[in-house]
């Protein structure tokens, strides 16, 4: 079915299957072939593949997704909701690339795109019962068995039994939403680091009128000048960080004589002006967010405090965020 959904996740997101993608589908299906006997073989033949496309795209209650690494672009598996009955639907025709970690962010997009995007309130699946893998996943995610159906699929000559498993909106929101977003925000915090060799939080900017004022507010929290304050003319401002041993540390920025980089935020009575995280290929951070809708508003430089390269991004939700180097 030609649709236009898109799911987007931490550090995956679900894309409608395009006829450019039939060379992929063939080399993730023929990948692993131990792996991949339990699911229906397919020509090595590109234009059979893309013929099978053009085909799907006629179909009606067929929604059929490239599961897409949002760090690197690449694609990394497949999956499908199908066989769509009132408010209930089949997913299946789940292939991941060898060496993924999607499963379990594409899986928790699929139910996203099922609940929230279709407005199903069942999704179940149907899995060879020898294919003890995928069986395990849906078992560990706690996934409800309705039945064992005989001689469900037919493969090769040889008949299997499959088990059904099913998921409903409300123990999905109840039972495993956050469980899911959780496993998923590690998996895409380890890939993140693994590109851009570290990813670690450093701290809060905070836009004030008077650092010397806002310091002595802050000593009542327990936090305690670190270092002595610094100017950067480039950036128009003058700072002073400050730090807690039980919390986050914290940078007071203020303008410089004749600066207006933080008018905005004072103007509108904004104290948090960003969040500044480290990071030891910064070329390539700049180039994840950027690539995922992150706009540079002020590109790669010397900073004065650090020594070092920072950047600062604007993301999709206005929220600022500095890109320190780390050595």
């Amino acid at each position: 079915m030609k649709h236009n959904i898109t799911v987007e996740g931490f550090g995956y997101r679900l894309r409608p299957v395009e006829i450019e993608d039939a060379e992929f589908i063939i080399a993730v299906r023929l990948e692993d072939a131990k792996r991949n006997r339990y699911i229906h073989t397919i020509s090595e033949d590109i234009n059979i593949q893309k013929e099978w496309i053009e085909n799907y795209l006629k179909r009606e209650n067929d929604y059929y997704f490239v599961i897409e690494n949002k760090i690197t672009d690449k694609p990394e598996g497949l999956i499908s909701i199908y066989e769509i009955n009132g408010d209930k639907a089949e997913w299946g025709r789940w292939v991941i690339e060898k060496g993924s970690f999607a499963a379990v962010e594409s899986e928790d997009l699929m139910f996203k795109g099922a609940f929230y995007h279709l407005g199903l309130s069942e999704v179940y699946s149907r899995t060879i019962v020898d294919n003890i893998p995928v069986v395990k996943f849906h078992d560990n995610n706690n996934e409800k068995i309705r039945c064992i159906h005989k001689d469900l699929f037919e493969l090769n000559g040889q008949k299997y039994d499959g088990i059904e498993h099913y998921v409903t909106k409300e123990d999905y929101e109840n039972n495993k939403k956050a469980i899911l977003e959780k496993k998923s925000q590690r998996i895409y915090l380890r890939n993140l680091e693994e590109a851009v060799g570290s990813f670690k939080f450093h701290h809060t900017g905070i836009a004030c009128k008077n650092i010397t004022r806002e310091e002595e507010a802050y000593k009542l929290l327990g936090y305690i000048s670190n270092g002595n304050p610094f100017e950067d003319k480039e950036q128009g401002i003058k700072g002073l960080f400050m730090v807690n041993n039980n919390m986050p540390e914290i940078e007071l920025l203020e303008n410089l004589p004749e600066s207006k980089t933080l008018d905005y935020w004072l103007e509108h009575r904004v104290k948090m002006y960003h969040t500044g995280y480290l990071v030891k290929n910064i070329e390539a951070a700049v180039d994840i967010f950027t690539r995922n809708g992150a706009k540079i508003i002020s590109p790669l430089k010397q900073s004065k405090y650090f020594g070092k390269r920072i950047c600062f991004l604007i993301l999709k939700n206005m929220a600022m965020v500095e890109l320190i180097e780390e050595v």
